[in-house]
């Protein structure tokens, strides 16, 4: 053989061997994370958000991912996985030179040459390639982190990492989500086949979706399961019992807009970014890591500690649901449809009621893709251009990621459209979804006669919310009635009233004469003499203040107005709590301001908490992902009345539920004394009179709002029920008083927190001050007599 061919043997033989050679040097030398980010990778950690019983209420996330550690993995986890992906992970180095070999061999059609290693470090560290030349390059770019990978961290913790960092589709990013939307538990308690299922997925997530495709997700994990027979971590006899049982998937779907608490959620999400936000007088973050950035709740996997007990959330979101969707609605429905132009009033105009129905279209999402104002693809209102062309004009959005493209609407053809053109749809029902068409606009007027509802729940004694009802479906009603939605409070706000009196000295048996009270021109500031009326105009005798505040009468409380006026009752409601604006003006008695469900609530519940106010609180501290604490609730608290004060107004609001003997007409009345009453048509036993319950009904003009204040020793909760738009309401008080619309919501959370073993919830009397001195029982006489008369009229 001459020189020429040995040379030419011996090139082809070295070659690849050199260009091996070459192509690592390259990739060591290329763009690689050095050993602090291989020590830290980069992960979208999501943001716990915790309730006080210790449940997930929810995540905020970019990839809904929660870290675990070794210990708190299945050990079935592990034994699928090598005996699935990587048969000599505990033998290796990061790269299988035997199981490279065979992939080059045979072209892979005998298994893949990639490591559990060499996988993590493409998932780590790595884009896609965009052709086949770099992604050769990229493969040696893996060897060469898998090895540094190695050395970096123990097996354990490269498995750790590895199952930390797959994404199993379905918002299921990382093995304890996964585990909790496939099968509702946590990955410690993964049975062998749901383990061997979620490995097996790891080949093609999408192609081994057990959603979708339940078949090839069968067939796959009995594939995982013969593996791990073969390599001896079960027995033959254990694979042929396990390979007949069906997946059994608990699939539980990821939303922000589903599970517990939606809107509580949503409103600390924001909060919680104008926290993080914040700066301190030097130009620093108040609330920074170590390298001085601020934290990012969707990224860093932080755990926020709320006050919400899941429990009585889960009650209270029962109570809404059973009130407005069993019973309410239905009233409403059949009773809004008797207007001329349901569901608004008579009393409005038509140019009044088109004008309302112009401004909701104008807020639909619709009308917003129609006019060029938001992307119909990635709902962004930036970055929209109107292009024209021969035959029509065409809106583009320019964000990177969606490019959406979408003819525009002539303007004078969008109202045509709305009021003329049907679409297909779904819309809320309190049955569930329904597939439906429909005009725009009758869609609007649907949702227009939708009833909304609100809900918070207080431990007067910390101030801990305990429950938070923000609306009916977050997905469909974003818009928070707790904290963010104000409305006229309407005789709600009676108590404070009542309270500036009783401070001054007045006995809840002080008797006043149930006479219009005129207030004269000059006085607080009136133009002109003001002279309020109750509904029955029923007038000429004389009443306690205990019995007033339990039939919430106008002329009792007018009168108590006139002897201390608005600028005292005013003061002591900013004491209590509220910071809404309010005027000094003398129908502030009737609760005329706009306040906020948790306002008034929590002003409530200082007569509950011995005149002591304490600020809501929901959120008690924010730990980093290390556990290390970020933020730690301090309480803010003001005495704003004395306990005599305070305990004397509990016993006032218990005449509401309790009902107060009238003499002048032989009953005893109470606006809340249905609370005490069966209704068998409903399954529904009244509470017995031993539950002390202090209470107060609300009800504003025209009956737009309908609201329930209920007082127990460990539970303040407040209940708003009422319409979009005020001009939509029932027609007539009895069915729109707070007493139908609100109270019944409060009645069904109670029942149900009262009858959960788990929670304990006090049914005894609230704490009476030593020395209280006053006179609280005015019906003493008659009740001794038994002459009460409870009503007849006590349905709901």
């Amino acid at each position: 053989m001459s020189k020429k061919a040995v040379f030419l043997l011996w090139l082809i033989v070295l070659l690849p061997f050199a260009a091996l050679a070459g192509l690592l040097i390259l990739a060591n030398n290329s763009e690689l994370p050095d050993t602090a980010a291989l020590a830290n990778p980069k992960t979208n950690l999501a943001t716990e958000v915790l309730s006080s019983d210790g449940e997930v209420l929810g995540k905020f996330y970019l990839e809904n991912r929660t870290n675990v550690d070794f210990e708190d993995l299945s050990p079935y986890l592990v034994q699928a996985l090598v005996a699935t992906e990587d048969e000599r992970f505990y033998s290796h180095s990061g790269i299988d030179l035997r199981g490279t070999l065979r992939a080059g061999v045979y072209l892979g059609k005998r298994g893949g040459a990639s490591t559990i290693t060499q996988q993590l470090s493409k998932m780590l560290f790595t884009e896609t390639p965009g052709n086949g030349i770099q992604r050769v390059f990229q493969k040696f770019q893996e060897w060469i982190i898998a090895v540094r990978l190695e050395r970096q961290y123990t097996k354990d913790e490269i498995l750790t990492l590895y199952l930390n960092k797959f994404d199993w589709i379905n918002n299921a990013v990382g093995i304890k989500s996964a585990a909790g939307v496939y099968f509702g538990v946590a990955p410690d308690s993964l049975k062998i086949e749901q383990a061997a299922m979620l490995i097996g997925m790891a080949k093609g997530p999408d192609l081994y979706n057990p959603v979708r495709r339940p078949e090839s997700a069968t067939d796959r994990r009995n594939t995982v399961l013969a593996q791990m027979v073969r390599n001896d971590y079960i027995t033959q006899s254990e694979y042929d019992s396990i390979a007949d049982l069906p997946l059994g998937l608990n699939f539980q779907t990821v939303d922000h807009k589903e599970g517990l608490a939606p809107y509580f959620r949503e409103v600390l999400r924001a909060e919680l970014k104008v926290m993080f936000s914040e700066k301190d007088p030097a130009g620093n973050y108040k609330y920074m890591k170590a390298d001085g950035s601020p934290y990012n709740i969707h990224r860093d996997g932080l755990r926020v500690f709320t006050t919400i007990d899941s429990r009585l959330q889960r009650h209270a979101e029962m109570a809404v649901a059973r009130h407005l969707g069993e019973e309410l609605q239905a009233q409403f429905f059949n009773d809004v449809a008797k207007y001329r132009n349901p569901p608004f009033a008579n009393s409005l105009t038509t140019d009044e009621i088109n004008g309302i129905k112009t401004a909701a279209m104008r807020r639909t999402p619709r009308y917003r893709y129609m006019t060029g104002r938001e992307c119909p693809n990635c709902h962004r209102r930036v970055n929209i251009e109107k292009e024209s062309e021969a035959t029509a004009d065409f809106y583009q959005c320019n964000s990177e990621d969606c490019m959406e493209r979408w003819r525009a609407t002539p303007a004078d053809s969008i109202v045509y459209i709305f009021k003329n053109e049907k679409f297909p749809m779904k819309v809320f029902t309190w049955q569930g979804e329904r597939d439906t068409l429909l005009t725009p606009m009758d869609s609007i007027l649907y949702y227009k006669s939708i009833l909304r509802s609100g809900l918070v729940s207080i431990d007067p004694s910390t101030g801990f919310v305990k429950a938070w009802v923000g609306g009916n479906n977050y997905k469909y009603f974003k818009y928070d009635h707790v904290k963010q939605g104000k409305r006229q409070v309407g005789s709600t706000f009676k108590p404070f009233v009542y309270a500036t009196a009783i401070r001054e000295g007045y006995s809840p048996c002080y008797e006043v004469p149930k006479v219009p009270t005129t207030f004269q021109k000059g006085t607080f500031n009136l133009q002109e003499d003001y002279t309020p009326h109750d509904p029955d105009r029923d007038y000429g005798y004389m009443v306690s203040l205990k019995w007033g505040l339990a039939n919430s009468v106008n002329t009792v409380t007018a009168w108590v107005m006139k002897q201390f006026g608005p600028e005292s009752v005013i003061k002591l409601a900013r004491d209590l709590g509220i910071e809404s604006p309010m005027e000094p003006v003398v129908s502030q008695c009737f609760g005329v301001a706009d306040l906020s469900l948790m306002e008034i609530t929590s002003a409530n519940a200082t007569f509950a908490n011995m005149g002591v106010h304490i600020k809501p609180v929901y959120v008690t501290r924010i730990e980093d992902k290390n556990g290390n604490p970020i933020f730690q609730m301090q309480p803010e608290t003001n005495e704003a009345l004395d306990e005599r004060t305070a305990y004397t107004m509990l016993s006032l609001m218990q005449g509401t539920v309790d009902a107060v003997y009238n003499k002048h007409t032989g009953k005893a009345t109470g606006t809340a004394m249905r609370l005490r009453s069966d209704l068998p048509d409903r399954d529904y036993d009244g509470f017995d009179r031993s539950i002390k319950i202090a209470g107060k009904t609300g009800t504003t003009q025209n009956q737009s709002d309908g609201w329930f204040m209920g007082l127990t020793p460990d539970l303040v909760t407040g209940v708003w029920v009422g319409a979009e738009d005020r001009s939509v309401h029932f027609r007539t008080l009895r069915l729109g008083m707070g007493t139908n619309m609100a109270l019944p919501i409060w009645g069904y959370y109670m029942k149900a927190a009262y009858a959960d073993p788990d929670l304990n919830i006090s049914q005894g009397d609230f704490e009476r001050p030593e020395g209280l001195g006053v006179e609280l029982d005015c019906d003493a006489y008659e009740r001794s007599q038994n002459i009460f008369d409870t009503g007849d009229d006590i349905s709901w």
